[in-house]
């Protein structure tokens, strides 16, 4: 009884685990990831056509991408920059594989932004990296 116990438990954890990663992702539907971070007023680019084209092109089935981008001040004065790229693939596929090169493309964004980051993350057939911030709003 007892190892069916833990054994309960520990697929508890698992499943909770599993529920927190998700809860974490942006919108799945790129027209309600535009919404909502306008909504928290970033300045939003939603491309279907020039950059889903040059992915054509090397390779991958690449539907949409939502960027968001929002610059303001901290209690210090400071600038921070919040960023948001959300790329949404045909299918899980080519989303596994075209992580590599959104990687590649993070990099640069990163130097723009010092703040907390979130490394290219992979979630069904989305692609998505930026600020935790930026992240939260796109949901």
């Amino acid at each position: 009884m007892k190892m069916f116990a833990r054994a309960l438990s520990l697929a508890l954890v698992a499943l909770m685990l599993c529920t927190a990663l998700v809860a974490c992702a942006p919108a799945k539907d790129p027209a309600d990831a535009e919404a909502a971070l306008k909504e928290a007023e970033y300045v939003v680019l939603n491309d279907d056509k020039i950059t889903p084209a040059v992915f054509k092109l090397a390779g991958y089935d690449l539907k949409n991408v939502v960027t968001g981008t929002k610059v303001s001040e901290d209690k210090d004065g400071n600038k921070v920059t919040d960023i948001v790229v959300i790329y949404y693939f045909a299918d899980k596929d080519n989303a596994e594989k075209a992580l590599e090169k959104v990687k590649e493309n993070a990099k640069e964004k990163k130097e723009e932004t010092k703040e907390d980051w979130v490394e290219p993350t992979r979630s069904g057939s989305m692609v998505y990296f930026g600020t935790k911030a930026a992240i939260k709003a796109a949901k």
